[in-house]
């Protein structure tokens, strides 16, 4: 009876493991954290301005034909700027009105899906303030590499690549960034990294204008985290991060951020998982030579 206990043991702790990684697979952040809410001091919900970088910032769940309403935060905007990689020339970039502090973002055409990609931009006192991000929808679309490759702004942060379909950002991983300043890469510049999670660096492009981005390990342990709201695909919301550069230059002040989310490392927990499983099941395993060899000792002593 003990070692069908141990066994049982053994598997429940196995099929903890796989269904964390199920629950984990395929859910992307689409433009879903960073979102400042009021809660209890100290907790994540908490952090109303856990940066100053002007945000994209989701607003709620999604809208009639999956549409995303994003607020911005930190600047002010009468609308969005949303491009898209494919659809007609004159539905490619298009304006979205801002009602009510929040821009509802929707495909550029029903039938046209994959990144698009969202700015706001605010020029006053000598001073040009951008904040941009991306929404996925499901839809297939032509892939984003010419739409990430076409200026925008003056000084523009931007992922190089995106995650692919159904693809994210997760802790403990690397992804490269470009930046640019009037459509050339910007070498020696610095970029500010912010988490949600308190996390904070500074990284320093290359000659390319490149920056290696290193998604810090900062999820906390039990972190739960709310169901996601619009986007492609369910799971939790993902925590938000968002990168940022200022820049002087023919007397004005330049300041560009760019927002996403980032998930939990999806190993995280299931390595102890599968080693607690292996244990026991490897303990289990053993028993049956442990008490053959008690067996043979015990018939050697009354020998």
């Amino acid at each position: 009876m003990p070692r069908r206990l141990l066994l049982c043991a053994g598997l429940a702790a196995a099929g903890a493991a796989v269904a964390q990684e199920h629950h984990h697979h395929g859910a992307g952040p689409a433009a879903e954290a960073a979102s400042p809410q009021a809660a209890e001091p100290g907790s994540r919900q908490g952090r109303r301005e856990w940066t100053r970088a002007p945000l994209l910032a989701p607003a709620g769940p999604g809208g009639e034909r999956g549409a995303v309403p994003l607020r911005p935060i930190g600047i002010e905007a009468t609308d969005l700027q949303v491009f898209a990689a494919d659809g007609p020339p004159d539905r490619r970039k298009i304006p979205v009105p801002v009602e009510a502090g929040i821009a509802r973002i929707a495909p550029v055409t029903p039938r046209i899906g994959n990144y698009h990609w969202v700015m706001a931009r605010s020029e006053k006192n000598g001073e040009v303030r951008v904040a941009s991000t991306v929404v996925y929808f499901s839809n297939p679309g032509g892939a984003p590499t010419a739409m990430l490759a076409l200026p925008k702004n003056e000084l523009e942060i931007v992922p190089a690549p995106l995650p692919r379909e159904h693809g994210v950002y997760r802790e403990s991983e690397k992804w490269n960034f470009l930046v640019r300043f009037d459509g050339a890469p910007l070498a020696d510049q610095p970029v500010t990294m912010e988490t949600e999670f308190g996390s904070r660096s500074t990284l320093v492009s290359d000659k390319q204008g490149r920056v290696v981005v290193l998604f810090p390990r900062d999820f906390k342990a039990g972190e739960r985290t709310a169901p996601r709201a619009g986007g492609h695909a369910m799971g939790p919301r993902p925590a938000g991060f968002v990168l940022t550069a200022e820049r002087d230059d023919g007397g004005r002040h330049y300041l560009t951020a760019f927002n996403y989310g980032y998930t939990r490392d999806a190993d995280r927990g299931k390595s102890l998982a599968w080693g607690a499983a292996f244990g026991l099941l490897g303990m289990v395993a053993a028993t049956p030579l442990l008490r053959r060899r008690h067996a043979g000792k015990q018939e050697g002593a009354d020998a």
